[in-house]
């Protein structure tokens, strides 16, 4: 049942083999996030073609080979003309581009099922580089993305294809804006459960341009890396020419520089309640572990995250006026149990757990690993 290993005989080190230095990492699965518009699309046609290449990218080492680029978010005629533009912008030439596989879906609408898992695991033990899904929300329209088993599952067979070798880079976007929340703040869709099951996780925003001169700076917020320090937010400058399109890194506005541990606490809120609701007191600690911010912090969080309509605070009678709190707008069912918010089982009437699609039983990938989601609160104050 176990093989037993003296701890002299462990590694002494962690090795990586990176396919872009202190970022992404070859055989895991990494998340890029972003509004929509932002310029995903434009710096992940840059790095495809800096791995096909093996040419540096952002001062970074890149390791070679295939790319295939799995479109659900858009089309041939939108995403093919970044190519030659970001390839002239490297110094690379055309040929490079033949490493490129674009993978357009027959059938787009109905995301990225049984059979197109199957087909990208067997594409994935053919020896690519890297894989790039474009996007969650295109690719998997039938996931909850707000539902830990929904996610769980779909990001398990996700690591299955990436063990098969290559890096698999998924892309996504941030939740609908919300007035008085950033991007930083608010994540990615459905943030907690995705960065859960990625190895590495960023977030790509545009600082606003009358802090930049008018010049077009991107920056590179990384939200979770498991295998290299967190590095501090990478300013990256657009440069673009008739038939060119390159980056270059720069320095950020003191401004954007380094998110507040104000702003860290608002994230760590949203990502913490994903969970369900949650007691103040457990929303405080959760935050501080995560974070390392304060009561008073995540106290003024809390407050903002409310006013700004993102996050409902709810009585939960009883002595002491305790107090609970969720996310606003998520579908409401009936609590059990006010005093411990007890979680439940979301189930249908036959008792089956949500399976995304039929591959929850294939045996080429991960076990369904189910999971358990939270009941809301009914109406806007409970009394127990």
């Amino acid at each position: 049942m176990f093989r037993v290993i003296p701890a002299h005989q462990l590694p002494p080190r962690l090795e990586v083999s990176w396919l872009w230095e202190g970022m992404v990492a070859q055989g895991t699965l990494a998340l890029l996030g972003g509004p929509g518009g932002v310029g995903k699309s434009t710096l992940v046609a840059a790095l495809e073609v800096a791995v096909a290449a093996g040419v540096p990218f952002l001062e970074r080492e890149v390791a070679q080979g295939e790319v295939l680029h799995v479109d659900y978010d858009t089309d041939p005629r939108l995403q093919g003309p970044w190519y030659p533009k970001v390839a002239a912008g490297l110094g690379v030439n055309g040929e490079a581009l033949g490493r490129i596989r674009y993978l357009e879906p027959q059938e787009a609408t109905k995301g990225l099922g049984e059979e197109g898992l199957k087909a990208l695991l067997e594409m994935a033990r053919q020896g690519p580089a890297l894989i790039v899904i474009d996007s969650w929300s295109a690719a998997f329209p039938f996931v909850d993305s707000r539902r830990s088993d929904h996610v769980a599952e779909v990001m398990s067979y996700l690591k299955e294809i990436a063990k098969a070798g290559p890096a698999v880079l998924l892309l996504d976007h941030t939740p609908k804006p919300v007035q008085g929340l950033t991007a930083l703040e608010r994540g990615v869709a459905g943030s907690f459960y995705k960065l859960a099951g990625a190895r590495s996780a960023f977030l790509l925003t545009r600082v606003p341009p009358k802090l930049t001169g008018g010049r077009d700076v991107l920056k590179l917020d990384a939200l979770k890396n498991n295998l290299a320090p967190l590095m501090d937010p990478l300013g990256i400058e657009r440069v673009w020419g008739p038939d060119t399109l390159e980056f270059a890194l720069t320095d950020l506005p003191e401004e954007e520089a380094r998110p507040s541990k104000l702003e860290q606490a608002k994230r760590a809120v949203l990502e913490v309640l994903e969970e369900g609701p949650k007691p103040r007191k457990e929303v405080i600690r959760l935050v501080a572990e995560r974070v390392n911010a304060g009561e008073r912090t995540t106290e003024e969080a809390l407050r903002a995250l409310v006013k700004a309509g993102a996050v409902e605070r709810l009585a939960l009678g009883g002595q002491g006026g305790a107090v609970a709190y969720r996310l606003a707008g998520l579908p409401q069912t009936p609590l059990r149990d006010g005093a411990a918010l007890r979680k439940t089982d979301f189930a249908d009437e036959d008792g089956q757990k949500f399976s995304a699609n039929p591959l929850a039983e294939d045996q080429d990938f991960a076990e369904n690993p189910g999971g358990e989601a939270p009941p809301g609160l009914e109406g806007p104050e409970v009394e127990i």
